[in-house]
């Protein structure tokens, strides 16, 4: 397993404690408290460039989702529908997506030059193989093992069971667009971060068998 501590170091977003958030007002201030963003549609549809207006996604597509914002540089959680904080346990989901997102801010620490650019929604195989978000996913799907499985063999395992779970239809759609140099990047950094989540012992085997999922 020496070739793997030679991969590029994976960024661990810090953890930023358990909350129950049962109103956008909440939510603004968690924000506050652990230097993110929390704003409705039309806030962070006002920062868009023309260009990125075009790519938004839509008001009414989803419930919420996220971005990495460059120009404030930290992350940005958007509201589409204040409802969601009455159906959903919202602490833990913005929890989980902005740790996705704080991966993108410690990239971007890295970079001298940052263009915000939104993704196409229509090009899924240049999304998923964007270097960037190969490392971003890959902390996703293994955040996502960790709660399903309390050792390291037990979540290699679980990455090749066929469910409803987060990290299942994440990595199908992964597996279904990108190539398999691509794919073989995800697998490797999805073991980096379960070793750091869940802790292992590094033998051959075990790697052998993550990269038959």
């Amino acid at each position: 397993m020496k070739y793997l501590k030679s991969f590029e170091a994976v960024i661990i977003p810090s953890d930023m404690g358990h909350v129950e958030l049962r109103s956008f007002r909440d939510a603004v201030r968690y924000g506050e408290m652990n230097d993110f963003d929390v704003v409705d549609y039309d806030e962070f549809y006002s920062t868009l460039s023309d260009r990125n207006k075009k790519l938004a996604p839509p008001r009414y597509g989803v419930p919420f989702f996220a971005l990495f914002n460059p120009i404030r540089n930290k992350a940005m959680f958007v509201v589409c529908d204040e409802n969601v904080f009455r159906r959903l346990p919202m602490g833990q989901i913005i929890k989980d997506i902005i740790g996705h997102e704080r991966v993108h801010a410690e990239q971007a620490k890295r970079k001298k030059d940052i263009t915000y650019e939104l993704p196409s929604p229509t090009d899924r195989k240049a999304y998923f193989s964007n270097k960037d978000e190969v490392m971003a996913f890959s902390w996703s799907i293994a955040n996502s093992l960790s709660k399903s499985y309390r050792d390291l063999k037990s979540a290699i395992s679980g990455l090749s069971r066929i469910d409803q779970s987060e990290h299942s239809r994440l990595w199908s759609d992964i597996k279904r667009y990108c190539d398999e140099d691509i794919i073989n990047r995800y697998k490797k950094y999805i073991y980096l971060y379960l070793e750091e989540i869940l802790g292992g012992d590094e033998t051959n085997k075990m790697q052998n068998k993550i990269n038959n999922k």
